[in-house]
């Protein structure tokens, strides 16, 4: 039997992440779904401990690095659930977490994508981010990240996207409106997707409620030239593409 979701997570020499993302994941709650970890060529014997450590996990093998954005299509191509979420390896979810966010999706069958809050894991009482801004610039960034967090918010609020760094998106619109754009390899591959769906008419909602702790960049690492250079060239590209 399919299952209602299909969590994907990619991943690119995170091991040292892999073991707390999975065993919070396989915490959840919400037991309909399975998980699709994609990898990129890792050279830090990933495979390996997930392959021992967590047999449930469903693989796909890259024998180069793809991309963020490639390897995630790869992982909806080769499934047919009727949600996909797509999770950083360097999170940690809470046991509420998909429940959640499938209570928001379920309830309106024009929503299209649900961000989730996530929290930095150094600094747990503060936003890292809470979906995707858009300014009229055409500039893409973290909503209310940086602020502090207030665990009383309860009700989803209408954003311009969702993060994909912990995201929910229904099937339906991503087969309207395509998956993420290839070319971007990574960084803002998830705002491209979410203006396309604003394009669309369709909603994103931020799920306070639906809580993750994250290692901010524990992959592309803050200030590298690496995601610098993606983020320069995918900002122009963005604006280029939609607007």
């Amino acid at each position: 039997m399919t299952p209602a979701v299909v969590v994907v997570i990619v991943n690119w020499n995170g091991r040292h992440f892999l073991g707390r993302c999975l065993r919070s994941l396989f915490r959840q709650s919400f037991q309909d779904f399975e998980v699709v970890l994609v990898d990129n060529a890792s050279t830090d014997r990933s495979l390996p401990f997930v392959k021992k450590r967590f047999p449930q996990v469903r693989l796909i093998e890259n024998q180069k690095n793809r991309g963020f954005t490639a390897a995630n299509n790869q992982a909806i191509h080769a499934t047919d659930s009727k949600f996909v979420v797509t999770l950083n390896n360097d999170t940690e979810v809470d046991s509420e977490w998909l429940a959640e966010l499938m209570d928001v999706a379920e309830a309106d069958q024009r929503v299209g994508a649900c961000a989730s809050r996530m929290l930095f894991a150094h600094s747990p009482d503060m936003i890292n981010s809470a979906g995707i801004a858009l300014d009229r610039a055409g500039i893409a960034w973290d909503w209310r990240g940086g602020e502090r967090d207030d665990p009383r918010e309860q009700e989803p609020v209408e954003v311009f996207g969702a993060c994909a760094g912990a995201a929910l998106y229904r099937r339906s619109m991503l087969e309207e409106v395509g998956l993420f754009d290839e070319d971007f390899f990574a960084y803002l591959g998830d705002a491209d997707l979410a203006w396309r769906a604003q394009w669309a008419e369709w909603r994103a909602l931020s799920v306070p409620t639906a809580r993750v702790l994250h290692h901010h960049s524990g992959t592309g690492v803050e200030g590298s030239p690496f995601k610098n250079r993606l983020l320069g060239r995918n900002k122009v590209w963005l604006i280029a593409k939609n607007y």
